[in-house]
């Protein structure tokens, strides 16, 4: 299932200004380096993402970018970015928080009007990716330093006493070396040879088998047949028989993805049907007149689904 998330994220690495449509554009602004004298840093150049809701005109970028991508025509890339849209008003209208990736998330302040929450993300802008701030000294520090440790070993550390100091640590070492060498020469080696031997006919005996609560293990294999099942009494309640609007967890391209994603939600399986959008297949689990209930059922799903897609 693809979202109109992914590909602001995408477009924000690339571009200054990034437009959804009927929502607000998404503006890249640039802090350049600077040295500050006090903390003696160098620190690097920073891009932070701010977010303009009157700039919601459609400059046609995101919309060329779910087409090249996901292989649909203008029309069907505008109808699934008008859609996305007013699922993320309905969600700010429940109280919830909508997220933009790596970018921040939108919600609702104490005057109820939208708000943009960015994230510290030094991703956001590839060309700064792995700069750091430097600590950076002047030269008249450097120079400081320097006459104050040169005085500080003229006072302390005669040269004649350096000289023997450094004879004392190559003998020093010498010694630690011939005794490391006579530990390693006289340690004896024990060698064990009762160790197992492969022989011209070996003898092969059956794996054992143990059980373990409800299941059965040989030779460290537990049974794949054996799997929990979860329930999701909320969603059976609803049902995906009957009503307008579909809760669609999934937007699958051909059969092998349908197979995979079945067996990676396999206690969802008894709720889900088949919906044909453009080519692709729409798996949903409930169905309902009333969009509020569908909203609720999310709570019912694993948490990497809970991006559902009110289907109308």
């Amino acid at each position: 299932m693809f979202s109109i998330i992914e590909h602001i994220d995408y477009l924000m690495t690339r571009h200054d200004c990034v437009t959804i449509p009927g929502w607000g554009a998404f503006i890249a602004n640039y802090d350049p380096s600077r040295f500050d004298e006090g903390q003696e840093m160098m620190e690097h150049p920073r891009r932070s993402i701010g977010f303009n809701a009157s700039a919601a005109h459609n400059d046609g970028l995101l919309a060329q970018s779910i087409m090249r991508r996901e292989g649909l025509d203008y029309d069907e890339a505008m109808r699934f970015i008008t859609d996305s849209v007013a699922t993320f008003r309905q969600q700010l209208t429940m109280g919830c928080e909508v997220s933009m990736g790596r970018l921040g998330f939108f919600k609702l302040n104490e005057g109820q009007h939208i708000e943009f929450v960015p994230f510290e993300d030094d991703n956001a802008c590839n060309r700064f990716y792995g700069l750091r701030d430097l600590d950076i000294k002047t030269v008249s520090v450097l120079e400081q330093e320097r006459q104050e440790e040169e005085s500080a070993a003229a006072a302390i550390v005669p040269k004649q006493r350096n000289l023997f100091s450094r004879k004392a640590g190559q003998i020093a070492a010498s010694v630690a070396v011939l005794i490391g060498l006579g530990v390693m020469l006289t340690t004896p080696i024990i060698v064990d040879r009762n160790h197992n031997m492969a022989s011209i006919s070996p003898e092969v005996s059956a794996p054992q088998s143990q059980q373990l609560g409800g299941m059965t293990v040989q030779q460290g294999v537990v049974s794949q047949g054996i799997e929990m099942v979860e329930s999701h009494p909320a969603i059976a309640k609803v049902g995906n028989a009957s009503g307008k609007y579909f809760m669609v967890i999934a937007t699958l391209r051909n059969q092998q993805e349908l197979d995979a994603f079945k067996v990676k939600y396999n206690s969802l399986v008894p709720y889900m049907k088949m919906l044909d959008y453009k080519g692709y297949t729409c798996v949903y689990v409930a169905r309902s007149d009333d969009y509020n209930t569908l909203m609720d059922l999310r709570g019912e799903l694993p948490e990497s689904l809970r991006d559902v897609w009110i289907y109308n």
